[in-house]
């Protein structure tokens, strides 16, 4: 998602700082409504609502680490 939201905003000409924006908002998305939906449909002690939780856990880190590609690709 990450990637797409960049070439997307590189491809329609929005500039550096709006595809950095438009890139981690497509990246960062509905987490919190997969959690809810997770528990809600399977239970809070199933396998699934346990993912939910934990991806957010996996996100941060990467996260951070697509925040230094951003930096590493802006314009000169």
């Amino acid at each position: 998602m990450w990637a797409g939201g960049m070439i997307l905003g590189r491809m329609l000409g929005i500039g550096y700082s709006r595809s950095v924006t438009l890139a981690f908002t497509a990246a960062g998305n509905n987490f919190e409504l997969a959690i809810a939906v997770a528990i809600g449909t399977f239970g809070a002690t199933s396998g699934e609502a346990l993912a939910g939780v934990v991806g957010p856990l996996i996100e941060v880190p990467v996260l951070v680490a697509l925040v230094y590609l951003a930096l590493w690709l802006r314009p000169g």
